[in-house]
């Protein structure tokens, strides 16, 4: 992990990792998670593939070689769903310590270099906020609320990479079985109210340009609990003005990867 007094790129993840990691300590590999249909060995599983993933990708980049195609979370997350888990543990954290070292080669030679990741060009910059958001949602999922989950889940910056980054990718699978046409406003204390859409242009997350009566209004971390296909520990968190019907078609799209 990196050193807090080491003033990287990467060591803006050192917070969120090391949260993560605390609470791995004091979770079985079989405990149930708040991820629908993931233990705690998938969870990991899928963080580790992550960011080897990535690490490949920067390294290539860092290294002036061809950067590969970025698999599917299916191929690239069989072979650590696979491992034993004392052993998959073991190899998330040397995939930290990877990406880790990529990500500061890459950044300390070019602030801002990007890279082909799914498809599109990825700021590397990004992948710091990235990958900080999904330790502390993974967190979430093996802890579920608690003062530190609502402490790193409430930072503005994981909204943001949420809307401006993820917003098509975290409606990819909920769009598929939803409504054809949606629009829905979900509002959070001093923050912009972001807009669900589903049109002609595809399903999405923006920045309302108006300020809007919400149909679901939740403090800043359960906001984006919901974005990511979660439900905070304590729902009365969240609130719905717009019905059950209207609730279930926000639920359906806002289903998560």
């Amino acid at each position: 992990m990196v050193k807090k007094d080491v003033a990287t790129p990467s060591s803006a993840l050192t917070r969120e990792v090391g949260a993560f990691l605390e609470a791995l300590d004091n979770t079985a590999p079989n405990a149930v998670t708040m991820c629908a249909l993931w233990r705690a060995h998938e969870v990991v599983a899928h963080l580790a593939a992550g960011a080897l993933e990535i690490a490949l990708h920067l390294e290539a980049q860092g290294e002036g070689r061809p950067i590969p195609s970025t698999r599917s979370f299916e191929e690239r997350e069989a072979p650590f769903v696979a491992m034993e888990d004392s052993n998959l543990r073991l190899e998330l954290q040397r995939n930290i310590g990877r990406v880790i070292k990529s990500l500061d080669t890459v950044l300390g030679v070019d602030a801002e270099a990007a890279v082909p990741w799914t498809g599109r060009q990825m700021a590397v910059s990004s992948f710091v906020t990235h990958l900080r958001s999904e330790f502390a949602l993974h967190r979430f999922d093996l802890v579920g609320d608690d003062a530190v989950s609502l402490q790193l889940l409430s930072q503005p910056e994981f909204t943001h990479h949420a809307v401006t980054v993820l917003g098509r990718a975290l409606l990819t699978r909920g769009a598929t079985a939803g409504p054809r046409t949606f629009q829905a406003i979900l509002d959070a204390p001093r923050s912009k109210q972001i807009l669900v859409l589903v049109d002609h242009d595809g399903a999405r997350l923006e920045w309302s340009k108006t300020l809007s009566d919400p149909d679901v209004r939740g403090d800043l971390a359960s906001r984006l609990l919901l974005l990511w296909g979660r439900m905070p520990g304590d729902p009365r968190r969240l609130e719905s003005s717009g019905g059950v019907a209207e609730l279930g078609s926000i639920r359906s799209v806002l289903a998560g990867y």
